[in-house]
């Protein structure tokens, strides 16, 4: 489970984007990057540590019920319910508890709020905007969300929302956006969202230049997240799901590469009962990196985060 399913073709979902005229249009394109036909609904049931079956496929095609073991990602059913009761806290607005003391690095990772309000940009107060060099370079599912009125898409040049100046740019980010994504064609998306409402964390992480999880306590904490949205306090609720990467690598490569993340991350939310229509996934690359590519792994792997908030 840890391993992606086949690259979906976003030539062929780019294409169908260029097609949608209506908001089911959207919506059936957004269920084809996303799934949803078949999530489930008992996303938490409990896998006894010798269950060994088929993780990935059963004969029908279909994935059967799956969850690391407690063995596997060295944490108890404790530990899940008290990161699912925050998240939903979270989710609401309401501030995180403390960190129980004794707890793992990556396990107090996801109570971790300071540094999102300190990397992560706001416009007017709530509004995040992440930029692209062309229309074509804007993520199918990022057109389709704009038919269904979740995001506000404009050429650059029309957009209120400017790159703060170099100065500040500076002081908060170790890179520059280059200059294709603020001139010429580049396109600005931006939408709503509840700052107070953001879960960060850079515990779930993902193999080299790669959309699979790299190990099983990754995919446990989206499960998490996948209970904390179900729950009937959030239920009419939509979230958008932010991968970052830190500044190593091609700029545009690692765009694209932090939006398959996010996808890859909602996919698996949509397998466990959560629906598609519920979520956003963005990508914003290195745009808000912190440290510069030659920082020392540390810092760099801070800035490869995952950032959910509930939407306005």
């Amino acid at each position: 489970m840890l391993a992606d399913e086949p690259k979906r073709d976003r030539k062929a979902d780019a294409a169908q984007a260029r097609k949608i005229e209506t908001p089911e249009d959207a919506k059936r394109l957004l269920l084809n990057i996303l799934g949803g036909g078949a999530a489930r609904a008992d996303s938490d049931d409990r896998r006894g540590p010798n269950d060994r079956s088929d993780p990935r496929r059963r004969r029908d095609g279909s994935r059967p019920s799956y969850r690391p073991s407690f063995e596997e990602v060295g944490r108890t059913q404790q530990d899940r319910d008290r990161a699912v009761s925050i998240i939903v806290d979270r989710f609401q607005g309401r501030a995180p508890q403390a960190a129980p003391s004794g707890s793992g690095y990556r396990e107090r990772r996801i109570f971790e709020t300071t540094e999102t309000q300190r990397r992560t940009q706001f416009y007017d107060g709530n509004r995040r905007v992440i930029r692209y060099s062309s229309m074509q370079e804007i993520p199918p599912i990022i057109v389709a969300s704009q038919e269904l009125n979740r995001v506000q898409l404009l050429p650059h040049a029309q957009s209120t929302y400017r790159v703060m100046p170099q100065a500040a740019q500076q002081e908060r980010y170790q890179n520059d956006i280059p200059a294709s994504y603020t001139t010429g064609d580049a396109y600005a998306v931006s939408y709503s969202v509840d700052p107070d409402s953001a879960i960060s964390t850079d515990a779930i992480l993902f193999r080299q230049g790669s959309t699979d999880f790299a190990d099983a306590y990754s995919y446990d904490l989206v499960i998490d997240m996948a209970n904390a949205m179900k729950a009937p306090a959030l239920a009419n609720d939509t979230f958008v799901i932010e991968g970052h990467a830190s500044a190593e690598g091609d700029y545009g490569q690692n765009l694209q590469l932090s939006q398959e993340r996010a996808e890859r991350i909602s996919r698996e939310l949509v397998y466990h009962g959560v629906s598609a229509e519920r979520l956003m996934p963005v990508g914003y690359g290195e745009a808000e990196a912190s440290s510069p590519a030659d920082a020392n792994e540390a810092s760099r792997s801070l800035d490869r985060r995952v950032v959910v908030f509930r939407m306005r």
